[in-house]
């Protein structure tokens, strides 16, 4: 199995996102590949695709495969799904073969997390019933509308227990499998007909610096505890 994370210098919301000293003198993608060699990857199936060569040692140190991202597709004029298709077909691996597509900006999922994901995947990918694996996060809220509307819920006599409500959930994606056939044809990440594997709630996805910042506070206790417990 293959591994791609995307991996662009620019962030609109995070400058430098990927790339920024995160934990110690670690960025993100160094972060991701370490879990994913934990996880049980061979570095050089590791492909981190980035625009900026500068990067490459961060990449190269660790083993893993740095790919040269052309710079258009990092900008939002080219849709995403375009984005994955391109980088995908770039991989010289056989139509059936799985790829994992990993987002580098998820720190809190670690190695064993990965691993359960490509386990369960293994376990599925014989069966017809399921084209891809996707990863979500169980959502479970009452949610109204900008009119004041309940969404999910009715209001009065007929407000449901919060275990009731109905099982919604959030496409976190820190890592998703499909094969590279899967991804051509559906230009995406997701196929068809997904297995939707349930996360727990402490992962997170960091979109905006107020969870960059929580992240890094999370994941440094973790590693606190680890080398404490050694």
């Amino acid at each position: 199995m293959k591994a791609i994370i995307a991996a662009k210098c620019t962030s609109s919301r995070v400058p430098d996102k990927n790339w920024r000293p995160f934990y110690k003198d670690k960025c993100l993608v160094e972060v991701k590949i370490s879990q994913l060699i934990d996880a049980g990857f061979e570095p050089n199936n590791i492909n981190v695709f980035c625009e900026d060569v500068s990067k490459k040692s961060r990449v190269t140190d660790l083993g893993a495969i740095f790919r040269s991202r052309d710079i258009e597709t990092t900008k939002d004029s080219m849709h995403w799904s375009d984005v994955v298709t391109t980088l995908v077909s770039s991989l010289d691996c056989d139509e059936e073969d799985p790829i994992a597509w990993i987002q580098g900006p998820t720190p809190l999922f670690d190695g064993p997390q990965n691993k359960q994901v490509i386990d369960k995947w293994k376990e599925i990918e014989k069966k017809d019933e399921f084209d891809s694996i996707i990863t979500v996060k169980e959502f479970k809220e009452f949610v109204i509308d900008n009119r004041g509307k309940p969404v999910n819920f009715n209001f009065g006599r007929w407000h449901d227990w919060s275990q009731d409500l109905p099982e919604w959930f959030i496409l976190e994606s820190p890592i998703h499998i499909m094969k590279k056939k899967t991804y051509l044809r559906c230009n995406y990440y997701i196929g068809e007909r997904p297995y939707v594997y349930k996360i727990n709630d402490n992962s997170i996805d960091i979109d905006y610096m107020n969870e960059f910042e929580e992240a890094q506070k999370i994941y440094t206790r973790i590693q606190k505890n680890k080398n404490n417990s050694k």
